[in-house]
C-alpha cells in the first residue's frame, strides 16, 4: 500500500485545478497497458485509463470523508468522519462497516498501515459522559479482512489521535500519549508489554515509531530548577538520549548519547537499513544507522531543522520522499528540477533525472508511481490531464501507464494502491465523493515518447514560453547554483563543516556549537521569468498579442525595488536593513550593490549582497549574533562576514557562466585605519580585573576562526550566582571591503549603534565616549550594568562591568572609565 503526502503548497495547487475541473468539465486522457513495450511514438498522448470500478462514498461534507486508510487482504478500507467501512478491492462492493467497541462511540484516529497480518490500528472516541465531549482515548486494532475489532482499551491522553500516534507491527502495538509518552501491546491480544517511555512535564521529548521499530529522544526535565520565575535553561535537566527499541522488547536495541537542544529525532524513514532523520548540532540529516546506534553513511542533502515546529512532519524543505525499496532511496528538493535515488549502502547517488513536473506519489512494487500534470488535447479545453506513469527504483527509467479521463479527479490530492490497482477520489460539482479504482499493469506502464507536452505548473501563470531569449537563464537551470559557495568563503564565516553535504536552502549555519553564537551564510538565486513581473491573474499573452516582458528586463526592476524596498526577510530592523542606502559593488555580474551593518554593543554583524547577471539575481546574506559576551570569540569579525559575501557571490556567479575576476574569489584582506593591530587585553587588564571582579576567571574572546589582528576581547565572570562580571571588545575596523566606507567612518558608526536609551556622552575619553546605565530588579536583589563604548581613530572598544548588590553608580562609573582609559593607553 502506498499513500501520498503532499505539501500544503502542492495540495493548494492541486485543488485549484481541481476546482477548475469541477467548474468546466471532464479532461480527455489516456492510458496503455501490457504488451505496449518500446514501440515507435505513434500519438501524441496515451489511451485513457479504464476503471476497474466506482463506488459512492456520499456528499462528503464531514471530516476525512472518503479518506482511504488502509489496503490489502483484498480489502479497500475508507474512513467518513467516525465511520470505518471495508470494500472489495476487485469489485467495490462493501464488506463491512466498523462496529465500535462497547464504551465508545466512533473512530478518531487510525494507523499510517495495518501490519503483515493485515491488523490495523484505531483510536476510538470514548462515550460521552453527561455534559462533557468523548475523548480520543480508546485504542485497539481491527482485522482489515472482515472489519471485526481484536482489542480496545483505555489508553490515556494523546496529543490528538493522528496515524503517527498509533503503529501495529507484529508483536507490539505503540501508542504515542500526551506529551509523548509511549506505551506498547502486545497484538495478538492488547496485553500491556510497558510504558517506554514517560510523559514529562515540558514535553522535550521526540518520538516516532512504525511497528517494528520504535525511535525515541529521551529529553526529560528531571530536578531542573527555574532561575528566575517562568524560565527554565534549555540546556538544564537530566541527560539526553537517542534510544531504538524493536518488536516491542522492553529493552532497547541501542542506546546513545544526545545534546538536550542541538539534537532531534524527526522520523523513521527506513527499517533495514534503518535510515532515520535525524538532527545533531542543529544539522538536520538523513543517515543509516549500524547496529550500535552508529551513524553510517549521510543521505542527500542537509534538509532545513526550522521549518513548522520541529516535529517529524517537517519536509525539511524536501518536496518528494523519501521512499525507500530495498537499498535504494529516492528524495526530490525544492528549488532542485532533478529527482536523486541514493544507494543506501555507500550513500552516493544511484541516479539522477529531471523530473520535468512529475509529481511521485511513492512505492509500488520494484517501481515508484508518479504522475504527471500534461497539457490536455481537444476537448480538454486548455485543462491539464493527469497522466499516471511509473520510475523504475533502480535507473530511474519512465513508463507510462495512461491518462485519467474523468473529471474531478487528481491523483495529488489523494491516491492509495496496492499490486493490482490504483485507488483515487473524485468529487463531482455537487460535492459527492466516490472512490474510482484503476488497474495497474504489472509492467508498469509502456515506454513510448509521446509529443504531449507538461501543463505549466500554475493556472494563470503570465509566462509565455516565446517570451524567453537566447542567453536567459532558466529556472530549472539555476537551481542549485547556490550550492557552489566555496569553502573559503564557509570558512571565513565558521560555517564549515568537513563532509557535510550542502543545505536544500543553501543556508549555512551553525546555531549550536556552541549556543547563542550563531553564524549564518544565505544565498538565495532566483531566475526572473518573462513576464513575471504582470499582476497575478492575468492570462499569458495570445497568439500575435503582446509579448510578455523579457526575462533580463524582469530581472533588472527586481534588482531596482529591492534598493527601494524593506527586505521581505528581515528579522530585525537593525540588522536586515534593507538595501535602499546600498552602494554600489563592482566588479561582480552586470550590477551589484551591498551594504553592511556592525554594533559593538548588540554582538550582532551582517552584511548583504545583491548581484545581477542577465536575468538572475544572487543575493548573499552573511551574519553573525552573539547573545552572550562570553561568546564573541566564537563568531567572526564584520570584516570577514562581509569579505565572506562576496567571495560567495562571486562563487555562484562563476557557477552561472558569469565572467569572474580571480581577485573576487579570494579572501579580502583587511586594510586601512590609523591603527591596524587590537592589542591583547587580557594580560593587560590583570589588576583592573581583579579590582573590579575580585575571584574570577579571565576568557580570552579573541575570535577562534581569526581576525588578522583586527580583534580582540576579554571577559571575566565566575560560575558563581550574583558574582561581579566585566567584558572588554577592542576593533581595529579596516575599511569595508562591501560598501567602501573608510575605517573612521565605520568606527563612528559603531559609537552611533551604542547609544541606546539613556546613553550620555562623555569627554576625556578617546576621541569620542558614550556610557549607558541599566538596573535590573529580581525578588530582593538588584543588578547595575554600565557599558561604556569609545572610540579613537579608527578603533572602538566596548567596556561592560555588571555588579549584584546595588553599588553606586558613580562606583561603576568610575570602573568601566578606568578600564577604557587603561585599553587606549596602548595605542
Amino acid at each position: 500500500m502506498g499513500r501520498l503526502a503532499p505539501t500544503r503548497a502542492e495540495a493548494a495547487a492541486a485543488l485549484a485545478v481541481l476546482c477548475a475541473l469541477l467548474a468546466i468539465g471532464a479532461c480527455t486522457g489516456g492510458g496503455s497497458g501490457d504488451g505496449d513495450e518500446d514501440k515507435p511514438r505513434a500519438a501524441a498522448q496515451p489511451k485513457k485509463l479504464k476503471k476497474a470500478w466506482e463506488a459512492s462514498l456520499g456528499q462528503g461534507s464531514r471530516s476525512h470523508s472518503g479518506y482511504v486508510v488502509w489496503t490489502g487482504e483484498g480489502v479497500l478500507a475508507l474512513r467518513d468522519g467516525e465511520e470505518l467501512r471495508g470494500y472489495d478491492a476487485r469489485t467495490g462492493k462493501k464488506r463491512w462497516t466498523l462496529k465500535t467497541p462497547k464504551g465508545t462511540s466512533g473512530v478518531c484516529g487510525t494507523s499510517a498501515e495495518p501490519n503483515a497480518a493485515g491488523l490495523g490500528g484505531v483510536f476510538f472516541t470514548a462515550e460521552k459522559e453527561k455534559g462533557k465531549k468523548g475523548a480520543c482515548t480508546y485504542a485497539g486494532t481491527v482485522n482489515l479482512a472482515d472489519g471485526e475489532v481484536g482489542w480496545a482499551r483505555d489508553v490515556g491522553r494523546k496529543p490528538g489521535g493522528g496515524e503517527g500516534d498509533i503503529s501495529v507491527g507484529d508483536e507490539a502495538a505503540t501508542v504515542t500519549l500526551d506529551c509523548y509518552g509511549v506505551k506498547q501491546f502486545r497484538t495478538r491480544d492488547g496485553k500491556p508489554l510497558g510504558t517506554r517511555l514517560k510523559s514529562d512535564k515540558a514535553c522535550a521529548h521526540d518520538v516516532d515509531h512504525n511497528g517494528r521499530h520504535l525511535a525515541v529522544r529521551e529529553a526529560p526535565v528531571g530536578n531542573a530548577k527555574e532561575r528566575v520565575p517562568g524560565w527554565m535553561p534549555a540546556a538544564e535537566g537530566a541527560p539526553a538520549h537517542f534510544a531504538l527499541y524493536e518488536d516491542g522488547k522492553p529493552e532497547p536495541v541501542w542506546r546513545t548519547k544526545a545534546d538536550r537542544v542541538a539534537d532531534k529525532l524527526r522520523g523513521i524513514v527506513s527499517d533495514e537499513p534503518l535510515v532515520l532523520d535525524i538532527s545533531r548540532d542543529g544539522h538536520r540529516l538523513l543517515q543509516t544507522y549500524d547496529s550500535d546506534g552508529r551513524p553510517v553513511h549521510t543521505i542527500g542533502k542537509q534538509l532545513s531543522g526550522f521549518s513548522g515546529d520541529g516535529g517529524t512532519q517537517d519536509d525539511g524543505q524536501r518536496d518528494t520522499g523519501p521512499y525507500v525499496r530495498g537499498d535504494t532511496l529516492v528524495m526530490g528538493y525544492e528549488r532542485d528540477s532533478a529527482l536523486y535515488a541514493y544507494d543506501l549502502r555507500t550513500g552516493e547517488v544511484r541516479w539522477k533525472k529531471r523530473r520535468d513536473g512529475a509529481r511521485v506519489l511513492g512505492v509500488w512494487r520494484d517501481k515508484l508511481l508518479a504522475v504527471r500534470q500534461m497539457k490536455g488535447g481537444k476537448g480538454s479545453k486548455g485543462l491539464p490531464v493527469p497522466w499516471l506513469v511509473t520510475l523504475g527504483t533502480e535507473d530511474g527509467k519512465e513508463r507510462t501507464i495512461g491518462r485519467i479521463a474523468e473529471s474531478g479527479v487528481q491523483p495529488q490530492i489523494a491516491a492509495v494502491w496496492d499490486d493490482e490497482r490504483v485507488y483515487l477520489r473524485r468529487a463531482d460539482r455537487e460535492g459527492r465523493m466516490s472512490v474510482v479504482a484503476y488497474p495497474l499493469p504489472r509492467s508498469g506502464g509502456d515506454t513510448r515518447r509521446y509529443a504531449a507536452e507538461p501543463a505549466p505548473r500554475a493556472v494563470g501563470t503570465p509566462v509565455a514560453e516565446r517570451g524567453w531569449r537566447k542567453g536567459d537563464l532558466r529556472p530549472d537551470k539555476v537551481g542549485t547554483a547556490c550550492e557552489a559557495v566555496s569553502p573559503t568563503a564557509r570558512k571565513a564565516m565558521r560555517v564549515y563543516r568537513k563532509g557535510m553535504p550542502p543545505p536544500v536552502g543553501c543556508a549555512w549555519e551553525e546555531r549550536y556549537t556552541p549556543r547563542h553564537a550563531d553564524r549564518v551564510l544565505d544565498v538565495t538565486v532566483t531566475a526572473h521569468q518573462p513576464g513575471e513581473d504582470e499582476k497575478p491573474g492575468l492570462s499569458s499573452p495570445s497568439p500575435g498579442g503582446r509579448e510578455p516582458t523579457p526575462a533580463v528586463e524582469v530581472a533588472e526592476k527586481a534588482f531596482r525595488k529591492a534598493g527601494r524596498e524593506k527586505d521581505e526577510d528581515a528579522f530585525d530592523d537593525d540588522v536586515d536593513r534593507p538595501l535602499a542606502d546600498a552602494h554600489r559593488l563592482r566588479g561582480l555580474g552586470d550590477e551589484a550593490k551591498s551594504n553592511a551593518f556592525g554594533s559593538m554593543r548588540a554582538g550582532i554583524s551582517s552584511a548583504h549582497v545583491l548581484v545581477r547577471h542577465r536575468n538572475v539575481t544572487v543575493r548573499v546574506k552573511a551574519r553573525t549574533n552573539t547573545l552572550t559576551s562570553y561568546r564573541w570569540g566564537e563568531v567572526p569579525p564584520r570584516h570577514r562576514a562581509e569579505a565572506a559575501a562576496r567571495v560567495a557571490a562571486a562563487d555562484v556567479l562563476e557557477r552561472l557562466g558569469a565572467d569572474v575576476p580571480a581577485a573576487a574569489k579570494r579572501l579580502a584582506r583587511p586594510a586601512g585605519g590609523g591603527i591596524t593591530k587590537a592589542e591583547p587585553v587580557c594580560a593587560r587588564l590583570r589588576s583592573e580585573a581583579a579590582g573590579l571582579a575580585p575571584g574570577v576567571k579571565a576568557l580570552d574572546t579573541t575570535p577562534k576562526g581569526g581576525s588578522d589582528g583586527r580583534v580582540t576581547g576579554c571577559h571575566w565572570e565566575s560560575e558563581t550566582d550574583l558574582s561581579p562580571s566585566l567584558t572588554v571588545r577592542v576593533k581595529a575596523l579596516p575599511d569595508s571591503p562591501l560598501t567602501g566606507d573608510g575605517a573612521t567612518k565605520q568606527a563612528k558608526a559603531e559609537i552611533t549603534s551604542a547609544d541606546g536609551a539613556g546613553g550620555a556622552e562623555l569627554s576625556g575619553i578617546g576621541d569620542e565616549a558614550r556610557l549607558e546605565r541599566d538596573t535590573f530588579r529580581h525578588k530582593a536583589e538588584m543588578t547595575r550594568t554600565h557599558t561604556l563604548t569609545a572610540r579613537k581613530g579608527n578603533l572602538v572598544i566596548y567596556v561592560e562591568y555588571q555588579r549584584w548588590h546595588h553599588p553606586s553608580k558613580p562606583q561603576l562609573d568610575a570602573g568601566v572609565r578606568r578600564v577604557a582609559r587603561r585599553v587606549l593607553s596602548a595605542y
